[in-house]
């Protein structure tokens, strides 16, 4: 839910599909539970399939489990995928990598999810394909927003919308503007943000998106809420609830219930947000993102502390604690520092000082350590784009010097000409004198030897 721009493309198949798996592909956007069903029924035809075909199955069914936010059996369904498709390149491959990416990401393993997205954008540019390695920066995108890496992301996201315009591929163009728009809601530029959710919201109706327009509400509900328009927020939140139940979409009905819970609290609403966030609680176990679980736990404590009830919200606390450490999030993760935050806060209100000194003690180490790895990592980049600037300098001093190194050798080469040139006029001109002289002396002699005979015959 927190991503938006993470929808994947069509596969791109060499070989003719079944029509029943033709169908799927074409309308699994708009169907998801549907289409499921659809590629249940077939699977004992799977057999029968060419290896191509099959990971075409397995790539329909990856890409249904991740609208149906079952993250672990999208994993499943895109590794099978993978394994059928040999060394040869192929879109499918590209989308199936994509998928695996997403479903990793969901699951906060964001290493190897980036591997997988960097594996599928390095193909797709070897197919030259533009729209496949725009998906390929969008998941790129999403993923650094998740870590936190506002900046990196929206340089990348622009990039992909100035270089998406001219396909004018309206997918494309959805997933890009929400991606961006809550991008731009996460870095506090909510207007704007809201312009391009609706954009999004407008062109997912227009492609009959269920899914992505509930997704879109959510970020659409969140934003209001930031800028304390929470009557709107309610409103919105409540849109995205009723698409959600016509849908029986019981992963989105959980967001929508946070999302109500969250603004029932913030808007001083408590009694209601405390009833919200247990509904949200029934369908929890529906999520296979485990990234959610710690951030429940935080939002249920966070209500219980603005109604007074520390025990309960020291509860919910010991449950986030507990559910970052079995999702292996970082020490130096924003949830934690969170966490940590509040537990010291909950400790000064239950009257253990020293406790909550020393909490916040370590909230202020962690927090300071984050800083400092921040600003070394800002230092990093300035140095290597010092260095970079100064690589850069250095060729193009070395292209001037080659230049001019040619342009000698060009006038030393011009010069040999011209020199060629001249001994040639002057082996010419030579020639033509030395002809002369002959034809000179020739003549001479000619007229020494004429005369000769006159005189020889006079006398005789």
């Amino acid at each position: 839910m927190f991503c938006t721009g993470m929808l994947l493309s069509q596969a791109a198949v060499a070989t003719t599909l079944p029509d029943w798996l033709a169908q799927v592909d074409e309308q699994k956007h708009q169907q998801p539970e549907q289409m499921l069903q659809l590629l249940q029924q077939h699977r004992s035809e799977l057999a029968n399939l060419t290896p191509e075909v099959q990971a075409n199955w397995y790539y329909q069914q990856a890409a249904l489990m991740k609208a149906l936010g079952r993250h672990q059996e999208q994993l499943e369904a895109a590794e099978r995928g993978l394994a059928l498709l040999g060394k040869e390149p192929s879109l499918l491959k590209v989308d199936l990598l994509y998928q695996l990416g997403f479903a990793l990401e969901m699951q906060t393993q964001y290493q190897q999810a980036m591997q997988h997205y960097q594996q599928g954008m390095e193909l797709a540019t070897l197919l030259d394909d533009e729209k496949h390695v725009l998906l390929g920066q969008i998941n790129h995108a999403a993923l650094l927003s998740a870590q936190n890496k506002e900046q990196q992301a929206l340089l990348l996201l622009k990039d992909t919308y100035q270089r998406a315009q001219p396909l004018k591929d309206a997918e494309l163009l959805a997933e890009i503007n929400a991606e961006l728009g809550l991008l731009y809601a996460s870095l506090a530029f909510e207007q704007d943000a809201i312009g391009l959710l609706n954009e999004a919201l407008k062109q997912y109706e227009q492609l009959g998106w269920q899914k992505n327009q509930i997704t879109v509400l959510f970020n659409l509900a969140r934003t209001y809420s930031y800028l304390e328009q929470y009557q709107l927020s309610l409103q919105t939140y409540n849109q995205m609830l009723q698409k959600s139940l016509q849908a029986d979409d019981k992963v989105n009905l959980y967001h929508a219930y946070l999302g109500l819970a969250i603004t029932s609290s913030d808007s001083g609403n408590g009694d209601a947000a405390l009833s919200y966030i247990d509904k949200a609680e029934q369908y929890l176990p529906q999520l296979q993102s485990t990234s959610h679980i710690s951030t429940h736990h935080y939002e249920k404590a966070l209500i219980y502390q603005k109604l007074n009830q520390s025990s309960l919200a020291m509860q919910q606390v010991v449950l986030a604690e507990q559910a970052l450490t079995d999702e292996s999030v970082a020490e130096d993760s924003p949830t934690r520092l969170n966490v940590w935050y509040l537990k010291a806060q909950l400790l000064a209100e239950q009257g253990e000082y020293q406790r909550a000194y020393q909490q916040l003690t370590d909230f202020v180490f962690l927090f300071q350590d984050v800083r400092d790895k921040e600003n070394e990592l800002a230092l990093e980049q300035l140095r290597l784009g010092f260095d970079h600037e100064r690589q850069l300098q250095q060729n193009r001093l070395l292209e001037q010097d080659n230049e001019l190194k040619a342009l000698r050798l060009k006038e030393a080469e011009r010069d040999r000409q011209v020199q060629f040139l001249w001994l040639a006029v002057l082996g010419c001109s030579t020639l033509v004198l030395l002809i002369l002289l002959l034809w000179q002396l020739t003549r001479k002699k000619s007229k020494s030897i004429a005369t000769g005979a006159e005189v020889s015959g006079q006398t005789g």
